[in-house]
């Protein structure tokens, strides 16, 4: 219930999901990058000041205790309340649907209320100041949603009877419920909890005050790498992340969630090594996380996709398990360091090789759009391997371009399937291998790949057309060795965004 003396302000923040296209187990090293590029399906995070009804809670609140409700209403059972004590700086879950917790929001939340009340203090005790009825107290009341495309939705098709394609999974909802628990939802790999902790980050400290919304506009395409507003958005999420997953990982994946599609090479992990500590202070906490902690040496390169170049994504319906894979491949890395090393460089050549492709693509569309789009057209209806064909690099330079982009792709999964071989892992297994070169015969197909670790979860593409986009969904559908399931989300190349809930009235309905 929200009381209209109250100020019932809202904040709505967004944060794209991401594929790694290039540099899976490379990116965890400082001295090589990795292609991610982020996506249009985002999770949002939206906060609101509001009263909140006491009278049914068992737990003895003191006058410095924010209270806090977040729903997840997309899950079964998916709702939590916390107490922020502005005092201490400690936040309490007092109560849940299930009696158990959410890491990462429980994180999020301790995170950024210390760092807020710590550096703008007087903004906590002025939403406390808000008057209430009865048994009620001014808090937040926060609502996580995310595009369906984060979850699979092959239950939901099986339902309702419909067939596992594009045009099926658009007659479903928008942000559809799962009709699972958080905990046994079937996710498809596009780094739910990396947005999530940073769209839920931004939305806070946009709430109240300590970055303005302009720092975090929608869509916005400037180099986010220069202002201090997304660098502390991207501070906090990467330490709230670190704090809930236990360790320090790579990073790129919260890094596309702030600043969408880049070319990443990771921070030293020594820049969190204090404020993880187990009896760390907020002094340490507000230092580590501070946008001048030149500690924070992570490069982002933002990155396009060519013009008329599209990323189709598929879930596969198998499943692997990564951090297992992960400690394979630096087992492996660790015992044979020798052929690790001249592994680790080809890949590495040809990793940056793709982005250095993708580069001159974008150059060519841009010095001659007659000639790139003539070739676009041309390659869109013939496959790949016809593309050499009575070919003159200098009069077609966009369509030698595009035969390297192929050549290109092809080294990597060569090398990566060099280095599961090496490490006993299923980085491209054998069923990948068939289905990614049925792919990668369809007319207009250009890259085909397993992102990230590889393994059996996902693959992606990248194609001309789209009719070429048709016909590589028409592979999926009638593919029998696995269950492969399209996505919807494509390329977009903003990060976080802060967008106006007036917008957005399905999402504020929620918080009724």
């Amino acid at each position: 219930m929200t009381s209209a003396a109250t100020d019932s302000k809202i904040t709505l923040a967004s944060a794209p999901g991401k594929v790694l296209v290039v540099g899976g187990y490379l990116v965890l090293d400082r001295n090589h990058t990795g292609l991610v590029v982020g996506t249009n399906a985002c999770l949002y995070s939206t906060v609101q000041t509001t009263a909140l009804d006491l009278s049914n809670s068992n737990y003895a609140f003191g006058d410095a205790d924010v209270p806090i409700t977040v729903i997840s209403p997309q899950f079964e059972s998916a709702w939590w309340k916390y107490a922020f004590d502005t005092k201490a700086n400690t936040l309490t879950q007092y109560d849940s649907a299930d009696q158990g917790s959410n890491g990462f929001v429980q994180v999020v939340l301790q995170t950024t209320l210390a760092l807020v009340n710590t550096c703008s203090p007087g903004a906590l005790y002025t939403l406390l100041a808000n008057p209430a009825p009865a048994q009620h107290r001014a808090g937040l009341k926060i609502l996580l949603t995310a595009d369906n495309d984060f979850y699979s939705q092959r239950e939901a098709l099986a339902k309702i009877g419909a067939k596992l394609t594009s045009q099926s999974l658009k007659q479903l909802p928008a942000m559809a419920k799962t009709g699972k628990t958080l905990g046994n939802v079937h996710k498809t790999g596009l780094g739910s909890s990396a947005a999530m902790v940073t769209s839920l980050v931004a939305s806070i400290l946009v709430h109240f005050g300590v970055l303005n919304k302009h720092d975090l506009c929608e869509n916005n395409k400037q180099s986010c790498t220069t202002t201090k507003g997304m660098q502390l958005v991207h501070n906090i999420a990467q330490y709230a992340h670190c704090l809930a997953q236990g360790k320090v990982g790579s990073g790129f994946d919260v890094s596309a969630a702030v600043y969408g599609s880049h070319v990443y090479r990771r921070f030293s992990p020594t820049v969190l090594e204090a404020a993880m500590s187990e009896n760390s202070s907020i002094a340490e906490l507000v230092q580590a996380t501070s946008p001048e902690n030149i500690g924070w040496n992570s490069e982002v390169a933002p990155v396009v996709i060519p013009p008329r170049l599209t990323l189709r994504l598929a879930d596969v319906d198998t499943g692997s398990n990564t951090p297992s894979m992960v400690k394979k491949v630096l087992l492996w890395q660790k015992s044979n360091p020798e052929q690790a090393a001249l592994l680790w460089a080809s890949l590495d050549a040809a990793n940056n090789y793709i982005g250095q492709v993708w580069s001159s693509l974008v150059d060519a569309s841009c010095s001659n759009s007659t000639e790139y789009n003539s070739a676009i057209d041309w390659c869109s209806v013939r496959p790949s391997s016809e593309w050499k064909n009575g070919m003159d690099a200098v009069g077609n330079p966009t369509r030698a371009l595009l035969v390297n982009l192929v050549d290109g792709i092809l080294r990597v999964r060569q090398l990566q399937r060099e280095l599961g071989e090496n490490a006993g892992v299923p980085i491209e297994p054998p069923k990948q291998t068939r289905l990614l070169d049925a792919c990668m015969a369809v007319p207009g197909v250009c890259m085909a790949a397993v992102p990230g670790a590889g393994g059996y979860d996902a693959i992606f593409c990248i194609v001309l057309s789209q009719a070429s986009g048709n016909a590589v969904e028409r592979v999926w559908s009638e593919w029998t060795e696995m269950s492969v399931g399209p996505l919807l989300a494509k390329q977009a190349s903003s990060g976080v965004s802060v967008l106006d809930s007036e917008l957005y009235p399905s999402l504020t309905a929620m918080l009724e």
